[in-house]
């Protein structure tokens, strides 16, 4: 929580993100409040430093991948007290909470409902969203995956992304 109420983005982290994202990305990129931008950035090192050794990795595509994971998080959606009630209610009746989220805003109940499908949804929200930009199929694949289990055949940036998200 103190991460997230200290987040902030750098000089280094705008020249990252331009170096990596074209315009449409970035758009989407910015469209999340800083704490969510924070997040992304430190996946996208910390999925950098995962992926060192490894030889069949796609870097661009990770990059982008990991600095897109969570754009399906947009500014303004949620409020830090339901983000925090929404990760509380997951730790302790996460079936429940599942069903129970809805879309929609509206009164505090609905926000916090709201909240509660974000959280869920926000994958394939993004891909969607990435689709609709006309990001490729592998990319909209690996956000759209990031919260599920591994499965077979999927590819090895998606683990790295999963690593690198678990740790930040």
């Amino acid at each position: 929580m103190i991460a997230a109420l200290t987040a902030h983005i750098t000089h280094e982290d705008r020249r990252f993100i331009a170096q990596h994202l074209d315009p449409a990305q970035a758009a989407l990129f910015w469209q999340m409040n800083v704490p969510d931008q924070r997040h992304a950035l430190n996946v996208a090192y910390t999925a950098l430093k995962l992926a060192a050794d490894e030889h069949r990795i796609d870097r661009d595509l990770l990059i982008r991948c990991a600095l897109l994971h969570d754009v399906g998080k947009v500014k303004g959606d949620v409020s830090t007290a339901d983000k925090i009630m929404t990760v509380i209610l997951d730790k302790f009746a996460p079936h429940w909470a599942r069903q129970w989220g809805r879309k929609g805003r509206g009164g505090k109940l609905a926000n916090f409902r709201h909240a509660v499908y974000i959280y869920y949804n926000h994958a394939a929200r993004g891909a969607a969203m990435l689709q609709a930009i006309g990001a490729g199929a592998k990319m909209v694949g690996i956000v759209a995956g990031h919260h599920e289990a591994p499965a077979a055949g999927e590819p090895p940036e998606l683990g790295i992304i999963r690593r690198a998200d678990s740790l930040n």
